[in-house]
């Protein structure tokens, strides 16, 4: 039995977890992740979809596997999900969560580890861990103190309290909160919209941001414009630049979807290493 689906279509991926009764992480799922997220980043995708099938997004980690596994035996296991979430972190493609339900532990750090999240008004977040005596295992706390803060962050994974989507909204953790019947109408109309921008651009913008998280503003400032200079030598930036002079001229607004031909070739842009 398959855990994780991808599909393909109209150069939007979408990777599908269905785990049957909360989407659990087991081992197996941990490396259909890495598989699919690794087939994703040599596709010419231009935006990935994070879903799930049922009630919940995802529980966590399948404990169940866990007990009677001592740490060397159990890390290895562990960090095949690690690898997975580098690979997804890596993508120059933008990346997008759709939860509903609950959204916990190692499903809250896959979220996390998207570009943007798109919630219903039935999620909840919440890092369970501490009632194990454990902590978050792939990152999970200091991803959520990057967007919250680390007295709130600390706070999420001391109590191991669920959260609403409407706060995590608030907080800057959720981008856009919807009815549960909306969700995937509303992740898909924003996933066309984002599969018609720029593929460079984006990966110059994940770039420039991954800089600024691995090594600070001044390291950002000093890798501006070798990553974002380049792409004044592309012919989708000319053409782009040449539009919207035209409209600026005829007192129109810059046209949108104008970089719906561009072709996955000129996309390719290499992140920086931090």
């Amino acid at each position: 039995m398959k855990f994780v689906h991808l599909e393909f279509s109209e150069q939007i991926a979408t990777v599908t977890l269905d785990h049957p009764a909360g989407n659990r992480i087991n081992f197996q799922m941990r490396e259909e992740l890495l598989e699919a997220f690794g087939q994703v980043a040599t596709s010419d995708s231009r935006v990935l979809l994070v879903k799930a099938q049922g009630r919940d997004f995802c529980l966590g980690g399948d404990i169940r596997d866990w007990p009677g596994l001592r740490a060397s035996e159990l890390q290895p296991r562990l960090e095949v999900f690690a690898k997975a979430i580098d690979v997804l972190d890596t993508l120059t493609i933008p990346t997008l969560a759709v939860v509903q339900g609950r959204c916990m532990g190692g499903g809250f750090e896959l979220a996390l580890s998207c570009d943007l999240i798109i919630a219903s008004t039935s999620a909840g977040f919440m890092f369970p861990e501490a009632l194990l005596g454990i902590t978050t295992l792939q990152g999970g706390v200091y991803r959520l103190a990057e967007r919250i803060g680390r007295n709130k962050a600390m706070e999420m994974v001391l109590l191991s309290e669920m959260v609403e989507a409407t706060r995590m909204a608030e907080w800057n953790v959720v981008n856009k909160v919807v009815d549960e019947g909306r969700l995937i109408t509303e992740a898909e109309t924003l996933a066309r919209r984002l599969a018609s921008g720029s593929p460079q651009a984006y990966a110059a913008t994940k770039s420039l941001l991954q800089v600024w998280q691995q090594e600070g503003a001044s390291a950002a400032r000093a890798a501006l414009y070798e990553i974002t200079m380049p792409l004044f030598e592309t012919t989708a930036v000319q053409s782009a630049l040449r539009t919207a002079v035209e409209a600026i001229s005829l007192g129109q607004p810059i046209p949108s979807n104008i970089f719906a031909s561009q072709s996955a070739e000129q996309r390719e842009v290499t992140l920086i290493d931090g």
